[in-house]
């Protein structure tokens, strides 16, 4: 009987044979990397997927084939036992030769049966736990969790054409389960060595999530652990994401997939039980895709592509002083800024400084492509799931509101939050503020603005955002008031493309604009 994978491997064998270019890329079929809700699920989740792209880009070697990008150096194949490869690896790689969609589908299956398999041993060796009970249930996710998408052509731009098309056509089974759901995504089974079995023995999960919460991290205090809390219930893919960070089953995955401590993320002094606000952010390069299209021949995206990794290798060292980056591999990176034992709390007035650097050093890599970031500034107290959702949705709001922007959102321990979108060039007028008493810098009191803004708003002379209409001149001569006059016209003239509004003459976007940008300085530029 011919499966679907084989028919279309079928279809391709004539195209494979006159083929100059190969794009692949491939992606969990339930969605399971992206619906990461801790900063643990995120890190594990980028160590899968760059493991599995190292073993395409290992697969096309071996075959002679030439790995345009990712762009490695010569030294690492074929071993490539280079920790920045194994944890930096975008998942679209493209290839100068023969390389058939069933060999990235063997080289994908094989890394991933590495994976399932040390997280199955390290559970068998270490909790006791026969294999019998959930034999099944690991066996259906080991064979369908991914899906592997393969385009040919003859240019690279007709290469990325054909997968885009071959994408529209889906072949993958989504495995059913029995019982409860995950309590983390609320899609697939909850994990426990009994789960094939019909019916939910509820006194045995309890026990199971206790077992491996106290073995991964017996230091650790109940419902705080580094890995895995007793009141989670994890589905398997879930569990595996965890599981490829903590250090003894990465090592035997592959001796460079180490797994670095989280816990300075957790924000909390051990010994005071002080906490602390940190920022987290999130970027990602604008419109990479057609960016690729443009460049049509294999030096210019071989340059590419080093110029991504290489300017993702000296962010991670750069920032090391002052926080971690989760990852940065290709065009995305997510990182934490957070104190160190000296200097535990974050001074708020450095996020600024620091995001200006993070624009300079990305223009200085000369990439090509504009950079979209979301930061959250984040109060102690919010859950880690809830600061990762607002640190996407920021990101999200620069690139919907016209890219090359920074999103800045304060989120409180309440939930409620205040944020500013901005262009990259426009952000560096925070340093520009004046008070009352021509102080300007740290010396600036921004109380002055604040509490102004407040009394414009309460009087209305400046109209709340839920007015039908809105006059801009009270805000526009306000802003030039604290900011400078130069500054306001720049803002009227220019005010369709500063504040991403559809309408260049309405009112109500810039005057949320410069709300934003009041409310946001005041946070984060305040020195009191």
């Amino acid at each position: 009987m011919t499966t679907l994978l084989q028919a279309e491997e079928d279809s391709q064998t004539q195209e494979t044979k006159i083929a100059k270019y190969t794009v692949i890329t491939f992606a969990p079929v339930q969605g399971f990397i992206e619906k990461s809700r801790k900063l643990r699920d995120l890190y594990g989740a980028s160590q899968i997927l760059s493991y599995l792209s190292w073993k395409i880009v290992g697969a096309a070697n071996i075959k002679n084939c030439e790995v345009i990008s990712p762009a490695i150096e010569i030294d690492d194949v074929p071993e490539m036992a280079n920790a920045d490869i194994v944890q930096g690896m975008p998942n679209r790689i493209l290839i100068l030769g023969d390389f058939s969609l069933n060999d990235a589908h063997q080289a994908l299956t094989e890394g991933w049966k590495e994976i399932v398999t040390a997280c199955r041993g390290w559970l068998r060796d270490n909790l006791q736990i026969d294999d019998e009970g959930w034999f099944n249930s690991w066996t259906r996710w080991q064979i369908h969790a991914w899906e592997v998408f393969w385009g040919s052509g003859l240019s690279i731009e007709s290469a990325m054409r054909d997968l885009e098309t071959r994408k529209l056509r889906r072949a993958w089974t989504v495995p059913n389960w029995n019982g409860e759901s995950s309590s983390l995504s609320g899609h697939d089974a909850i994990a426990h060595p009994n789960m094939d079995s019909l019916g939910t023995n509820e006194a045995e999960i309890k026990s199971f999530y206790k077992r491996i919460a106290e073995v991964l991290d017996p230091s650790g205090k109940e419902n705080d652990r580094a890995y895995i809390n007793e009141n989670e219930r994890l589905s398997i893919p879930e569990l595996i994401k965890r599981l490829v960070t903590y250090g003894a089953i990465a090592r035997n995955i592959h001796r460079d997939l180490y797994a670095p401590t989280f816990r300075e993320v957790l924000r909390k002094d051990d010994n005071s039980g002080v906490t602390h606000w940190t920022g987290w952010f999130m970027g990602d390069g604008d419109k990479v895709g057609d960016h690729l299209k443009r460049l049509t021949d294999n030096a210019s995206v071989t340059q590419f592509s080093q110029s991504l990794r290489a300017w993702g290798k000296k962010f991670q060292t750069d920032f090391d002083k002052k926080g971690r980056v989760v990852y940065a591999g290709g065009d995305d990176f997510l990182g934490v800024m957070y104190g160190d034992k000296q200097t535990p709390k974050l001074d708020s007035r450095e996020v600024i400084a620091w995001l200006l650097d993070l624009r300079d050093s990305w223009e200085q890599g000369n990439l090509g492509i504009t950079l979209s970031v979301g930061f959250v500034w984040a109060g102690h107290s919010v859950p880690q799931r809830d600061v990762l959702q607002h640190c996407r949705e920021a990101e999200k709001l620069a690139k919907s509101l016209g890219r090359d922007r920074v999103t800045i959102r304060v989120l409180f321990n309440n939930g409620q939050f205040v944020q500013w979108t901005t262009p990259w060039k426009y952000l560096s007028w925070l340093k520009d503020y004046r008070d009352r008493n021509d102080n300007n810098g740290k010396d600036a009191n921004w109380s002055h603005v604040y509490t102004d803004l407040a009394q414009l708003k309460s009087r209305h002379a400046i109209p709340p955002a839920t007015a039908e209409t809105v006059d801009e001149f009270v805000a526009l001569e306000f802003f030039k008031l604290y900011f400078g006059k130069d500054k306001g016209d720049i803002l009227n003239q220019q005010r369709k493309y500063i504040t991403g509004a559809e309408d260049s003459k309405s009112a109500k976007p810039l005057i949320e604009w410069i709300d934003g940008m009041i409310k946001v300085g005041w946070q984060l530029c305040s020195n009191s």
